[in-house]
C-alpha cells in the first residue's frame, strides 16, 4: 500500500530520505549519550542500576549495553513510526491537511476541523517546543565542553550555553527560511557524512574485532531480552527494602522514564517531519526507512562509541587510575597514558575524553565531532521549526517567512529559558520539561493506536465505514453543545446511573425490578466513592481505598451495559474501548447512551443507525440522516 496516489514517485532518494528522517529523530541525542550512557550503566557509582554488583563484570558490561540499546531501540522509535504512518497515510491517501489533528479523523470525524482540532495542535506545537528545547541545551552543554577542551580560556557556563544556542539558532533560522528540499536535506546530509567519518574512524582506529565482535553479540542479547527488559519496572527495588541494599530506587524515573518522555515530547514533531518526506513510499519501506533502518544504524554508533569507552573505563581501572588520581581522575586535564577514568569523569567530558585516547588524531577528533554536534544541533533545530510552523498554518507546507523566523527564534528563547533557569542543574531542568510535555501527549499516542488500526481497517475492507455506530458522539454535549444537552450532561456527572439505566430500559422494556436492580447496582458504588472520599477527612484512615474500589465496581457494570448495547446493535468496538471511555468520560458515556437509544423511541423521525454526516466520508459514507453521527468511540 503506497502513501499516496498509485503512480507517484518518492521525493527524494533513499539515502537522503534516510539521512534526513535519521538526523531529525536523533539530534545531537547519540553524542551526549553514545559513551556517557553505557559508562553510567557500567559503573553507576553509588546510586547502582538494576544490574549492578551481581553479576561478573563481562556481564555487567553486555547488561550496560543491553540498557542503552532498550532507551534507544524499537521502544523509542516505534513512536515516530506511529505518528509519522498515521499521518502520512490520511495525509496522502485521503487528503487531510499535514497537521496532528489529522490523525484523529478515523475517531472524531469531522470534528477535527473544530475546537477538539485546535487543541490536538496546540499541544502538539508546545509538545514539540518543549522536546526540540531539550535537545538544544543538550547540545550546548556539549558545544560549551568541546569548545573548552580545545581552549581552556573558555568557561564552562551558563553564558556561554546560552551563546551558543543563539548561534545555532540563528544558523537554524536560515536553514529553515531556505525551505526542505534546500536547507534541511543538504544540512541532513551533511551531517550524516560527518558522523559517519567519525564513525569509521574509531571503528578501524580502537579494536575492530572487538566492536564487530560486541555489535553482533549485543544484537542478539538486545534480541533475547526485548521482551524482559520492555516489561521490566524495577518493582522490588522501587520498594527500597531490599536486605542486600543492591538497589536504585530511582534509577527508572531517572532514566527510563525520562527516555520515554522525552521520545514521546519528540513524537509530533519527527513523525510529521517523517510524514511530510515520505510522499510515494510505500508502507513497506516506510518501516524499513523510519524503524528497521535507524535501530540498527543507532545499535551501531552505540556499540563503536560506548563499547570504546567500556574498553578505556575497564583499561583505566586495569592501570589503577582513581577518581582521585591527578592523570585520568575526575578533576584531570591530561590522560594518563590515554587513559581517563570515565566513570569519574562528568558526563559532558566523556566524548570528549575518549577522542583524547587517540593520539595524535584526538584534536582533528574532537573537531570533527563539535562540527557534527553543530549540524546535528542546527537541524533539529529547523526541522522542529518547520514542524510548528505547518502546525500553526492549519497544515500548509509554505508558511509565511515571517512566522518560520518566529518560532525559530521562539524556540532559541525557551532553549534559553531553560538553561538559565536551571543554572548548574540545567540538565535535571531539560528533563523534567521533556517528562512533563511528554505524559499528556502519551494519551494521545494510545488513540492514535486505535486510529491507526481503523484506518488500515477501513481501507482494506475489513472495517465497513458505513456500518452501525452510535447515534451520537462521546463529545457531542460540548461538540453540539444546546441547553437541553447541558442539563442532560449535568444529570450524568451527578447521577450517572440515573441515565445510564433509563437509556437501558428503553431497549430492554420498562420493567421496573430490572431498571431498580441496575440503578442500585451502579449508584450505591458511586455514591460510596464519594462518600468515602469525604470520609478520608474525618479522618478515617485507609477509606478512600475502598471508596476507589467501588467506584471501579460503578465502571465495571457501566461498561458491561455500554458493551452489551453495542454489540446487540452490531457497531464496532470492543470491551477495552468501552472501559477507558466509560473510566475516563462516564458522564460523556452516559450521555452518549442515552440519546442512542432514543432511537427506539423516535418513529417518523430516525431509523436504523449508520454512520453519519460528520465522520468517515472520506471512505466514501453515504449519509443516512441529520441526526446521525459516527465516533470510534
Amino acid at each position: 500500500m503506497k502513501l499516496g496516489k498509485s503512480q507517484e514517485k518518492p521525493e527524494f532518494n533513499d539515502a537522503t530520505y534516510f539521512t534526513m528522517l535519521f538526523a531529525a529523530g536523533i539530534g545531537i541525542g547519540l553524542f551526549y549519550y553514545g559513551v556517557a550512557e553505557p559508562i553510567w550503566h557500567y559503573a553507576p557509582g553509588h546510586y547502582g542500576n538494576r544490574y549492578y554488583a551481581r553479576y561478573s563484570d563481562n556481564q555487567q558490561a553486555q547488561d550496560a549495553m543491553n540498557l542503552t540499546f532498550f532507551h534507544w531501540g524499537i521502544h523509542g522509535w516505534i513512536v515516530y513510526v506511529v505518528v509519522g504512518l498515521l499521518l502520512a497515510f490520511l495525509s496522502y491517501r485521503k487528503g487531510l491537511p499535514m497537521t496532528m489533528r489529522s490523525c484523529f479523523y478515523p475517531l472524531l470525524g469531522n470534528r477535527i476541523f473544530g475546537w477538539m482540532g485546535d487543541f490536538i495542535d496546540i499541544l502538539s506545537v508546545v509538545c514539540t517546543m518543549f522536546g526540540v528545547c531539550t535537545s538544544l541545551g543538550l547540545g550546548a552543554i556539549q558545544l560549551n565542553a568541546g569548545f573548552r577542551r580545545l581552549n581552556q580560556d573558555i568557561a564552562f557556563s551558563t553564558t556561554n550555553q546560552i551563546i551558543a544556542v543563539w548561534g545555532v539558532t540563528a544558523c537554524a533560522t536560515l536553514s529553515v527560511i531556505s525551505g526542505l528540499k534546500l536547507g534541511i536535506r543538504r544540512l541532513s546530509e551533511l551531517c550524516f557524512g560527518i558522523s559517519i567519518l567519525l564513525m569509521l574512524i574509531i571503528l578501524f582506529y580502537d579494536d575492530t574485532w572487538y566492536l564487530l565482535n560486541l555489535y553482533v553479540q549485543s544484537i542478539g542479547y538486545y534480541l533475547q531480552f526485548i521482551v524482559q527488559i520492555g516489561f521490566h519496572t524495577d518493582a522490588f527495588a522501587q520498594l527500597g527494602n531490599s536486605p542486600d541494599k543492591l538497589e536504585a530506587t530511582e534509577w527508572m524515573n531517572d532514566w527510563t522514564i525520562f527516555y520515554w518522555g522525552w521520545w514521546i515530547a519528540w513524537s509530533p514533531f519527527v513523525g510529521m517531519f517523517i510524514a511530510k518526506i515520505s510522499r510515494g513510499r510505500t508502507i513497506r519501506e516506510f518501516l524499513n526507512a523510519s524503524l528497521t533502518a535507524p535501530i540498527f544504524y543507532s545499535f551501531l554508533w552505540l556499540t563503536i562509541f560506548g563499547g570504546a569507552g567500556i574498553r578505556m573505563e575497564r583499561n583505566a581501572a586495569l592501570a589503577n587510575i582513581t577518581c582521585s588520581s591527578p592523570f585520568g581522575g575526575k578533576t584531570a586535564t591530561q590522560s594518563f597514558q590515554g587513559f581517563y577514568r570515565l566513570s569519574c569523569r562528568a558526563k559532558n567530558d566523556m566524548w570528549f575524553d575518549l577522542m583524547d585516547q587517540y593520539g595524535d588524531l584526538g584534536d582533528f577528533l574532537s573537531i570533527v565531532s563539535l562540527i557534527g554536534i553543530i549540524l546535528y544541533f542546527v537541524t533539529s533545530s529547523d526541522s522542529g521549526s518547520l514542524v510548528i510552523d505547518c502546525l500553526s498554518a492549519n497544515g500548509d507546507p509554505d508558511p509565511p517567512i515571517p512566522q518560520r523566523v518566529f518560532w525559530a527564534l521562539t524556540e532559541g528563547a525557551t532553549a534559553t529559558a531553560l538553561l538559565y533557569a536551571g543554572g548548574t542543574g540545567a540538565l535535571n531542568a531539560l528533563q523534567a520539561v521533556s517528562i512533563v510535555a511528554g505524559l499528556p501527549y502519551t494519551i494521545l499516542l494510545c488513540f492514535m493506536c486505535v486510529a491507526l488500526w481503523r484506518a488500515v481497517q477501513m481501507e482494506d475492507g475489513d472495517l465497513d465505514p458505513n456500518g452501525p455506530q452510535f447515534s451520537v458522539c462521546v463529545f457531542h454535549p460540548i461538540s453540539r453543545p444546546s441547553c437541553e444537552g447541558f442539563f442532560k450532561l449535568l444529570l450524568a456527572i451527578v447521577a450517572p446511573w440515573y441515565v445510564i439505566a433509563i437509556a437501558t430500559s428503553r431497549k430492554e422494556g420498562s420493567c421496573p425490578i430490572a431498571m431498580a436492580c441496575r440503578m442500585v447496582l451502579m449508584g450505591v458504588p458511586f455514591y460510596s466513592w464519594i462518600a468515602m472520599m469525604v470520609a478520608e477527612l474525618i479522618p478515617v484512615e485507609g477509606i478512600s481505598y475502598v471508596g476507589w474500589a467501588a467506584l471501579v465496581l460503578f465502571f465495571g457494570v457501566a461498561t458491561a451495559i455500554r458493551t452489551g448495547m453495542r454489540l446487540e446493535d452490531g457497531i464496532h468496538g470492543n470491551m477495552v474501548e468501552d472501559f477507558f471511555v466509560v473510566m475516563f468520560l462516564y458522564p460523556f458515556a452516559a450521555f452518549q447512551m442515552d440519546r442512542h437509544t432514543l432511537k427506539y423511541q423516535m418513529k417518523s423521525n430516525v431509523g436504523v443507525v449508520k454512520t453519519g454526516e460528520a465522520s468517515h466520508n472520506l471512505w466514501s459514507v453515504v449519509v443516512k440522516d441529520d441526526l446521525s453521527e459516527t465516533t470510534g468511540l
